[in-house]
């Protein structure tokens, strides 16, 4: 499960985070480190689960290749989960610095 290599980093990015808040010259990049990883993990732990629901029922066959490509939407699905939600995080994220003026 690749998922368990991304909870520990998800973590210490909100460590990180955290720490960030407590440094007001530095205070802005906290919400970088909260929201990139957290809406990435969850777009990707979304997508991924869309894959594995969906595909099998799309692709009803037993043959390899039909394996192969399941397997190979669920990899890419988690990868591209975890971009699209890092990029929407980033905006989010950029949008919240604005409200507050942490610019």
């Amino acid at each position: 499960m690749p998922f368990f290599f991304l909870f520990p980093l998800w973590f210490l990015c909100l460590v990180a985070g955290l720490v960030l808040c407590c440094f007001e010259n530095r205070r802005f990049l906290s919400s970088y480190f909260f929201l990139c990883p957290t809406v990435g993990i969850v777009a990707a732990l979304a997508l991924s689960t869309l894959v594995a629901w969906a595909g099998p029922r799309m692709l009803s066959s037993t043959d390899l290749w039909a394996k192969l490509v399941l397997l190979a939407s669920y990899l890419l699905g988690i990868g591209l989960g975890g971009v699209i939600g890092a990029a929407a995080g980033f905006g989010a994220a950029r949008k919240i610095n604005r409200l507050l003026h942490w610019d």
